[in-house]
């Protein structure tokens, strides 16, 4: 309070050295004055309100009281015996500087509301609650009294017919409100909708011509009437009393008075379709889609449609028969028509994604054949996965394999089938073949001196031996690389080294029948060193019985064979035969003259 006195103080000196230009003016509840400086008594039923400025102020201030109208009540700093209202205080100092000042005085009477209600449709009361504001905590009263004043009830939420009344809310205080106006109208009329003559007409797939016609609607005392028809989904469809011109559906009318609230409503008519579509998906079936493959689909869906077209989500079409086959995993639905316009939509419908797809870990190793052997393999094509199986067959499902890799097989087209309990994976893999060339082999060629069968000896090692004449027909085929050829006159020769399909260029070898000498050296040296240590008859070795006798001077056999390749080494007995001359006796066969000749042994 000390401080509000020297403000007034402060403000007044202010104001005596200062021009009113100078003065800051301030209005509202910004002013210096607050509510708080002021003792505010609110209004009740025992007392009059007031406004009283705490402490004195100075002589130089002036007030002015207005009410809510705007009416000057008082030019004191404080007002009493005041009814509820916003007063407005202006003061000013000196009549330079003003300031403003709202303050509200309260009513704690309590205060009733006013109510205006009407009747529920059918009903002849309604249960009211009374409304109403209280500033005390405490409870209250209640006392309803009809428009006569007499009076009704003292709950809270009475049962009331139409008509008015007031309602008084009294605190326990004892203060009463002032008499709220309650009003409840009576229920308006209800119609009456008379179904009896109603015509209900289909309507066509192609137009919205259906209709609803011949309701007959009445109320006591006549319309007019207002009219609202509603679909299935409850959008209002018309406003007439006859409707007109509607697809086929479920359809309700409501009517009620104009001027009324009270709707009467129709039982649910159904405007029938015109050769309708009857579809069924209670029964269809889904198989999923495995391995990540286009291999789901839908079946068993019933319906009396001719077309039909099945798209996925992103509208494409992915069918145009009843049943869906050979589709991915996603969700699909099949739009249906017949030859009258009709079409609906069914589904969605789900292709669920079935077993995961094989994985292939690794890729097959081919070996191509060669020369026809029939060697080749596929090897190495591993998956990742259980219950897998493999099946390899030929470009005509002959069955080779069940094991993982084929192995010795030729040249060809083979079909390498793995699968599991859902999804099957079938790769087309070649085998070729590689035909090698193989060398020569070499021939000498050969003297017999009469008719007789001679051994022929490769040198080299094939898996085949193969001997033609000079007409390419084949004579011998041998694994074994020697065999006996029979010779009865001179002729050419062909041999060739062979392996599969592959085999060698040949290589020409002559044999000549006739006497001719073999090539019999005339001396030797077995000293072990390694040259000249055997006595080599070349081309002995044709004749695979050829007698060779070797004799002393005098006349001592020292050496015989009848194997071309047991060399006389100048040894008898294993013993050493000295230096000198010898003689030899060769006889090629019993029909050829045997040789004979002199053979110097030297050490």
């Amino acid at each position: 309070m000390i401080s509000r006195l020297v403000f007034f103080i402060f403000l007044s000196l202010l104001t005596l050295s200062s021009t009113s230009g100078n003065a800051i003016k301030k209005s509202g509840l910004d002013g210096p004055l607050t509510v708080a400086d002021f003792i505010i008594v609110p209004y009740s039923c025992t007392q009059l309100g007031s406004i009283t400025l705490r402490g004195t102020p100075q002589p130089e201030f002036t007030f002015s009281w207005r009410n809510s109208n705007g009416d000057q009540i008082s030019s004191t700093s404080s007002i009493k015996d005041l009814v509820p209202d916003v007063y407005t205080l202006v003061y000013t100092v000196l009549g330079s500087t003003s300031y403003q000042l709202q303050v509200t005085l309260q009513d704690l009477r309590p205060h009733a509301e006013w109510q205006e209600l009407t009747l529920p449709c059918g009903e002849n009361r309604m249960r009211v609650t009374a409304q109403f504001t209280n500033s005390n905590a405490g409870p209250v009263s209640y006392v309803w009294k009809k428009e006569d004043n007499t009076f009704e009830s003292e709950q809270r939420s009475p049962f009331l017919v139409a008509g008015k009344f007031y309602l008084t809310v009294i605190d326990d205080k004892g203060c009463s409100s002032d008499p709220a106006e309650i009003v409840i109208h009576p229920a308006s009329i209800r119609p009456f909708i008379n179904e009896n003559n109603r015509v209900v007409s289909s309507s066509s797939c192609l137009s919205s011509d259906g209709s609803i016609t011949g309701l007959q609607v009445s109320a006591t005392g006549g319309g007019p009437y207002t009219y609202q028809w509603t679909n299935g989904a409850g959008d209002i469809v018309g406003t007439e009393l006859d409707l007109i011109g509607v697809p086929a559906g479920k359809y309700r009318l409501s009517a009620r008075l104009t001027n009324g609230t009270c709707e009467a409503l129709s039982s649910e008519m159904i405007v029938e379709q015109r050769n309708p579509l009857i579809s069924s998906t209670s029964s269809f079936i889904s198989k999923s889609a495995d391995c990540n493959m286009p291999n789901g689909a839908i079946t068993g869906v019933k319906t009396n449609a001719t077309s039909y077209k099945w798209i996925d989500v992103n509208g494409t079409i992915v069918a145009t028969t009843l049943d869906m086959v050979n589709v991915r995993e996603g969700y699909y639905e099949l739009i249906v028509s017949n030859n009258f316009g009709c079409q609906e939509t069914l589904g969605p419908f789900h292709v669920k994604a079935g077993d995961p797809m094989i994985n292939i870990q690794s890729d097959p190793v081919v070996k191509n054949d060669s020369c026809n052997l029939g060697i080749g393999s596929i090897i190495g094509a591993r998956v990742v996965g259980s219950g897998i199986r493999y099946r390899w067959t030929d470009l005509n499902n002959k069955e080779l394999s069940t094991d993982p890799d084929l192995r010795n097989v030729r040249a060809g087209s083979y079909l390498q089938i793995i699968s599991n309990s859902s999804c099957t994976y079938v790769f087309e893999i070649a085998v070729q073949n590689i035909e090698s060339q193989l060398a020569a082999p070499v021939l000498n060629d050969q003297f017999v001196c009469s008719p007789t069968d001679i051994l022929i000896t490769f040198k080299e090692i094939a898996p085949l031996y193969r001997i033609y004449d000079q007409n390419n027909n084949l004579l011998k085929e041998s694994k074994d690389r020697s065999f006996m050829l029979n010779i009865k006159e001179n002729a050419i020769y062909y041999g060739s080294l062979g392996r599969g399909s592959c085999e060698s260029l040949r290589t020409a070898f002559k044999v000549t029948v006739g006497e001719t000498a073999i090539n019999i050296p005339n001396s030797f040296s077995p000293n072990n060193d390694g040259i000249n240590d055997t006595w080599v008859l070349k081309g002995i070795e044709v004749y695979n019985t050829a007698d060779v006798k070797v004799f002393n001077r005098y006349g001592a056999l020292v050496y015989q064979s009848i194997d071309p390749s047991n060399l006389f080494d100048g040894k008898k007995n294993g013993s050493d035969l000295p230096s000198g001359v010898y003689y030899y006796v060769i006889k090629l066969t019993n029909d050829c003259n045997p040789f004979t000749g002199s053979l110097t042994l030297l050490r």
